[in-house]
């Protein structure tokens, strides 16, 4: 074990490098693009000058991230800890990796709409490319600072599942705080700022809520493999068990109440109106950032 996860964070730390000037390449190549069509210059001859290169960093870009998180997924099987930044990558990662898909669909309607002046999709690629900065840089981190451990200098292996469990709640909380935050500030630019067709709205809110519940379902899965060779009464033990059982009730009993209260303003403030659109992902994400976090809540108040 030791062996493969020095070899794969060696490899993955030589491309999060590679991967971060890779970033800072396209992100020019975006600057120069954006401002050519500002200029209105030679937008095609510019983007057939680059399209070659951009597309094959994007290559780098994908590679490096499903390495980045083969890495991690040793990690989380390595470390007798959890760790919030691993789950921080691991979220993050997923979510950096699909928006590479999203990349080249921004890419593709800008190279269609440019002629009718600066398309709004460059706000949403550069923040795109925001979170893949975050992700190399954070990455690169991680792997300096757990370097003694794969080198065989304190590190532990896994003798219980735990870590997993808990690394999966970090994950849980990430996914349910951003799939909230992400659908109420799409509904609210759709209520108040920029009016688009219901069809639009429905599939940006289950576009939304698909990328947002990923990586949960991810880890879910991989606990999933982890457990599958034992009796489902093993899956889980005491301490476990409880904790489960707790964030259970009081997740139900705070998500009704916060959602009775909601039903009750609506009744006579109308701010709550966007919920309409929203209300089956909105109760889905608050439910899952509710349980996670009692778990969590849970377990670190007895390690304490």
């Amino acid at each position: 074990m030791k062996r493969i996860l020095r070899i794969s964070n060696i490899t993955t730390l030589v491309l999060c490098f590679i991967s971060i000037a890779g970033l800072i390449f396209v992100n020019i190549f975006f600057v120069m693009l954006r401002a050519a069509i500002i200029d209105i210059k030679d937008v095609e001859g510019l983007m057939n000058s680059y399209s070659i290169p951009v597309a094959v960093t994007y290559m780098v870009f994908a590679f490096s991230h499903l390495l980045a998180m083969f890495t991690l997924i040793l990690q989380l099987n390595f470390f007798k800890r959890d760790n919030f930044l691993r789950s921080f990558l691991f979220f993050t990662g997923i979510i950096s990796f699909l928006m590479l898909f999203g990349d080249w669909a921004l890419t593709s309607d800008i190279s269609k709409e440019y002629v009718f002046g600066l398309p709004d999709e460059f706000i949403i690629l550069f923040l795109s490319q925001a979170l893949h900065f975050i992700f190399f840089i954070f990455m690169f981190t991680l792997l300096i600072s757990s370097r003694r451990s794969a080198y065989g200098e304190g590190g532990e292996e896994v003798l219980k599942d735990d870590s997993i469990f808990i690394n999966a709640q970090y994950i849980g909380i990430l996914s349910g705080v951003s799939g909230l935050v992400l659908i109420i500030i799409f509904s609210l630019l759709y209520s108040n700022v920029y009016p688009i067709p219901s069809w639009a709205v429905d599939a940006g809110v289950i576009a939304i809520s698909l990328i947002s519940v990923v990586p949960y379902v991810m880890i879910v899965l991989y606990w999933l493999i982890v457990k599958i060779r034992e009796r489902t009464g093993e899956w889980y033990d005491e301490k476990q068990y409880q904790d489960i059982s707790r964030a259970s009730l009081i997740t139900l009993v705070t998500s009704v109440i916060i959602t009775a209260g909601i039903f009750i303003t609506r009744l006579f403030i109308d701010v709550f109106d966007f919920l309409n659109e929203i209300w089956f992902p909105f109760y889905a994400f608050l439910v899952l950032m509710l349980f996670s976090s009692c778990i969590l809540c849970f377990n670190k108040r007895v390690q304490d």
